[in-house]
């Protein structure tokens, strides 16, 4: 098995992969692409367009300066336009970028000089050729004095640069319309396993059947994967060892508070019943915390539960205590869970609604994919600033300690366990005219 490449690694890979591709591409459309070809112009073409006769021929533009064009004269060339705008030839300038005296030779070397022809016939004749042939020069400049001493120019508009400049926008364009589906896969295998890691993190709990976590990806990713399925195994341990103490604890205490109860039958009344109180307490208390201890290590037993069902027969069991509680479900209302705990947590807040209210409504509906369980009583209620504290283990308000009223202080840590083990979650609320709204979320298994 090779070792996995880092995300340094990875991420340079890719940055040369997308260097080198660029490159290419670059070198594929400016490079093997032919060159765009030098501008030329028709003598007849800028005459005409100087003169302002017709306008200019397309690749031509016609502008004014102040001084007179810089460049390789071509005399002929503007002795020819002189000739034609009939103006002093001092007044008239043409230049080249390079000087186009092989297609004055051309001319001259053809049929055109004809023997027996004067000096001024032959060069009317050579004259006559360059405006009606539609010879093209290389890219030249053009220019005649005006009366106010600028001088008019006309010359080409460089057309071949804009094509280059298409060029190199088209190698733009199709590098990056290679480069985006390279980037996107390999930006895909560095966040994958990442994304996996958090989703398997945030699924975590101390349960022995919690799925594993995901070893993965980059060689940073796999560090940060093992570390959290460590401490994952770590945590497992230690709760499986606090368990185990409670358990050997609760044992412990077994044995003693008995001894205290057959005592306690025996002494006169009415000390006799607080004593029995106060161990039957003690006991409860101890059987809480090692229900809460196990509960939450212990694997949900996941399977369709009617909770409307389970509200009523809870409700039903409340009333042969002689506790008053309403349930209100329009159907049934099936979710995906551990039918235990989830009797468990509803149990703690109707009790807490009974044991501060001495009466519980339990509502169940449903929407947007989730089971709302309300249970609402008409209690002191809970203040705002607490509520984060009291769904914590072991923690109570200072005015339910009394004998009355006391417990463990597990009632809303352990439903607030159950809804987020089973993916939902739960809200202490103010109840419209007085009163706390403990609401249990859960995620809905299908309507029902």
């Amino acid at each position: 098995m090779s070792r996995p490449r880092g995300i340094l690694a990875r991420v340079g890979g890719l940055a040369l992969a997308t260097l080198v591709l660029a490159q290419a591409v670059g070198f594929a459309v400016v490079g093997w692409w032919p060159a765009p070809p030098a501008p030329t112009m028709v003598p007849a073409e800028a005459i005409a367009a100087l003169s302002g006769t017709a306008p200019a021929a397309p690749g031509l533009r016609v502008w004014t300066q102040a001084d007179a064009p810089a460049g390789t004269p071509v005399p002929w060339l503007a002795d020819l336009a002189a000739h034609r705008l009939q103006r002093p030839a001092a007044q008239v300038r043409a230049v080249g970028r390079q000087a186009p005296e092989v297609a004055l030779q051309v001319v001259e070397d053809g049929q055109l000089a004809a023997a027996g022809q004067t000096d001024a016939q032959r060069q009317a004749r050579v004259r006559e050729a360059l405006l009606t042939a539609g010879l093209r020069l290389p890219a030249f400049e053009l220019a005649v004095e005006q009366p106010d001493g600028t001088w008019r120019v006309v010359g080409t508009v460089d057309a071949g640069r804009g094509q280059w400049r298409r060029q190199v926008l088209l190698a733009l364009a199709l590098g990056a319309l290679l480069i985006a589906p390279m980037a996107w896969w390999m930006a895909r295998r560095l966040t994958l396993p990442l994304r996996r890691l958090a989703e398997a993190s945030a699924r975590i709990d101390l349960s022995a059947r919690a799925q594993p976590v995901p070893v993965e990806g980059a060689a940073e990713v796999r560090v940060l994967g093992q570390a959290i399925a460590d401490a994952h195994q770590r945590l497992r341990a230690q709760a499986d060892d606090v368990t185990a103490m409670l358990a050997a604890v609760a044992h412990d205490l077994r044995t003693p508070l008995t001894g205290l109860r057959l005592r306690a039958e025996t002494a006169p009344s009415p000390d006799r019943e607080r004593m029995v109180a106060d161990i039957e307490r003690m006991q409860r208390m101890i059987a809480q915390v090692l229900a809460y201890a196990q509960g939450e290590v212990a694997p949900l037993q996941r399977e369709p539960v009617d909770v409307a069902a389970l509200a009523r027969e809870l409700a039903a069991t409340a009333g042969t205590l002689g506790q008053s509680v309403q349930v209100r479900a329009e159907r049934t209302a099936i979710v995906q869970g551990d039918a235990l705990a989830l009797r468990r947590a509803l149990s703690n807040l109707i009790d807490n609604a009974v044991r501060y209210a001495g009466a519980a409504e339990v509502a169940i509906h449903a929407g947007d994919g989730r089971l709302s369980i309300d249970v609402a009583d008409r209690g002191p209620g809970i203040p705002a600033e607490a509520r984060a504290r009291l769904v914590q283990p072991f923690q109570r308000l200072e005015h339910s300690r009394s004998r009355d009223t006391g417990g463990a202080g597990l009632g809303l840590a352990v439903a607030r366990s159950t809804a987020q083990r089973h993916g939902g979650a739960l809200e202490l609320h103010d109840r419209e005219g007085g009163g706390l709204l403990a609401r249990l979320v859960l995620p809905l298994a299908h309507d029902g």
